[in-house]
Parts: structure tokens; C-alpha cells; sequence
């Protein structure tokens, strides 16, 4: 069972990443093209779109990761282990604070045509998936490297 929890976990830790990563560094570039307001009604779609998946993921990595835990080790206690829950526990709450309130404005500010309203939450979630891709490169090394340090 260890290798199902741990391929779902692997996926899951990978689309999450992956997203955060082709939307900062390849949308958000060729977004800067487009005028305000196409550009903020374009990441509402996108967002609204990838976030119910972000939700999955994070369901996976949760459960796939507690489980694979429980059955590979003997103790939580494991300094690589300790530090992959405090990491991704701090990417959850972050994304958490992202859907419930920023993009929570940025689909009112949309909805409204309030551009400059718009455009200041989106600076704002772009500094956020900026800390969240950090914390998903973060995790990914103490998560593969994590089981060879001393």
C-alpha cells in the first residue's frame, strides 16, 4: 500500500507545483501583454478553474501523506518528515488565505469591472504564488533528500 500513498502523493505534489509554476513563469509574462481587463478576466477563468484542483491535490497529499507515514515509519519524528508536514501545512494555510480572500476580491473586483481593484489583489497574489512555488521547491528537496541526510 506504501507505493499507492506515496505515487498519489507524488502527483499530487507535482500538478500542484507544476500549476503554481507554468502560471507564474509562462502566464503571468504573456499575461502582461493583454490590457487590465482582459487580463484579469483571464486569470479569473484560470483560477477559478485550477483552485477546485488545488483542493484535490491538497486532499491527496494530506490523507497520502499521513498514511504513508503511518505505514513506513515508526516515529513522526524523522527531522525530514517533521519539516515536509511544517512546510506543507504553511502552503496550505497560504493557499487557504489566497482562495478564501484574495481571489475571493479578485472575482468581485471582475465581476464589477473594478480594474484598479483588480489589479492591485492580483500584485498581491502574485507575491503569494511566488512564496508558494518557493515552499513547493523547499519541499520537494527536503522530500527527496530528506531520507539520505544524516
Amino acid at each position: 500500500m506504501s507505493a499507492i500513498y506515496l505515487s498519489l502523493h507524488t502527483l499530487a505534489a507535482v500538478f500542484w507545483i507544476g500549476g503554481i509554476f507554468f502560471a507564474y513563469m509562462v502566464m503571468r509574462p504573456l499575461s502582461a501583454q493583454m490590457e487590465p481587463p482582459a487580463r484579469l478576466r483571464m486569470w479569473n477563468s484560470a483560477y477559478a478553474r485550477f483552485f477546485p484542483w488545488v483542493w484535490v491535490f491538497i486532499a491527496l497529499l494530506v490523507v497520502s501523506g499521513y498514511l504513508d507515514m503511518l505505514t513506513r515509519f515508526s516515529s513522526a519524528s524523522t527531522p525530514y518528515l517533521i519539516a515536509m508536514q511544517v512546510v506543507g501545512w504553511l502552503m496550505i494555510l497560504i493557499f487557504a488565505w489566497l482562495y478564501f480572500g484574495l481571489f475571493a476580491r479578485l472575482r468581485r473586483a471582475v465581476a464589477s469591472e473594478n480594474w484598479p481593484e483588480g489589479g492591485a489583489v492580483m500584485r498581491t497574489i502574485r507575491w503569494v504564488m511566488f512564496t508558494n512555488l518557493c515552499l513547493g521547491a523547499l519541499i520537494t528537496v527536503i522530500g527527496v533528500a530528506g531520507p539520505y541526510l544524516p
